[in-house]
């Protein structure tokens, strides 16, 4: 059942993503996005959690907004509940900032 669901989630996130951004891999990205299970809270084409829907993030928020979200999220909503990532590869942020910046 598990792997069914992140198959039906990689296939959602391939169709919604692009292939290659300025400042990163948006398909590493995508499995950055995977890899650190950020589908448990946030959805993308109603799938995943439902706190808070990704869709068209890359048209509200600039990379580096989606970056300090990633990092610090209270430093961008003081009662933010989003479990912050200081300590995510340079890398992986820049690509999965790549990637969310595609969800327009």
């Amino acid at each position: 059942m598990k792997s069914a669901w992140i198959g039906l989630l990689a296939a959602i996130i391939f169709v919604v993503g692009g292939a290659i951004a300025q400042d990163g891999d948006v398909d590493h990205g995508r499995e950055v996005y995977a890899v650190q299970r950020c589908a448990v809270c946030h959805s993308i084409a109603g799938v995943g959690g439902r706190k808070l829907a990704l869709d068209g993030v890359g048209s509200r928020q600039k990379p580096q907004e989606i970056k300090k979200w990633i990092r610090t999220p209270r430093d961008m909503k003081a009662d933010s509940t989003m479990k912050a990532y200081p300590n995510l590869p340079e890398k992986d942020l820049n690509d999965l900032t790549a990637f969310l910046s595609t969800l327009k």
